[in-house]
């Protein structure tokens, strides 16, 4: 049972990254995306997928496999799209 909560929660907390991911595509406004955030947010779903792997836990594996998919696309697009950004 333990799993499966973990499994549902890896699920919605994951896929909150999706929202922000389809909208920065769409509009390539990234002005308001934090690029301190986003890397601190890559980086340490990096070591929780590490920690999943050392402790073979599949719910910390998948959240963080694609967690990590999520937030390093969101990255790229804020690297990408850091010149469509008005200077105020």
């Amino acid at each position: 049972m333990a799993q499966y909560i973990g499994l549902f929660a890896a699920v919605l907390t994951t896929s909150s990254l999706l929202p922000q991911l389809i909208k920065l595509y769409k509009t390539k406004k990234t002005r308001d995306v934090s690029l301190a955030w986003t890397i601190m947010l890559t980086v340490g779903i990096f070591f929780w997928f590490i920690y999943g792997l050392m402790v073979k836990d599949i719910p910390l594996i998948f959240a963080n496999t694609t967690g990590l998919i999520l937030s390093g696309a969101v990255l790229v697009g804020k690297l990408i799209y850091k010149k469509y950004e008005q200077k105020i």
